[in-house]
C-alpha cells in the first residue's frame, strides 16, 4: 500500500508529460488546433492540480496508517 502512495504521484507526472508532449506535437503539425488544447489542458491539469493533490493526500494517509 505504501508503494501505491509513491507511485501514484509518479505516474500522473509522467502521463501528463505526455500528453503535453503530445499537444506539442499536435501544435508543430498545425493540423487540429481544438486536439492541441484538449491535450495540454489535460496535461497541465494533470500536472497542476493533481500531482501536488496526491503528494497532499498520499502524505495524509500514510500518516494514519
Amino acid at each position: 500500500m505504501e508503494l501505491i502512495a509513491i507511485m501514484l504521484p509518479i505516474i500522473s507526472v509522467l502521463v501528463s508529460l505526455y500528453f503535453i508532449t503530445l499537444g506539442l506535437w499536435e501544435l508543430r503539425e498545425g493540423v487540429d488546433r481544438n486536439q492541441y488544447i484538449r491535450y495540454m489542458f489535460t496535461g497541465l491539469f494533470l500536472l497542476v492540480i493533481l500531482t501536488p493533490m496526491l503528494w497532499l493526500f498520499g502524505s495524509s494517509f500514510m500518516v494514519n496508517i
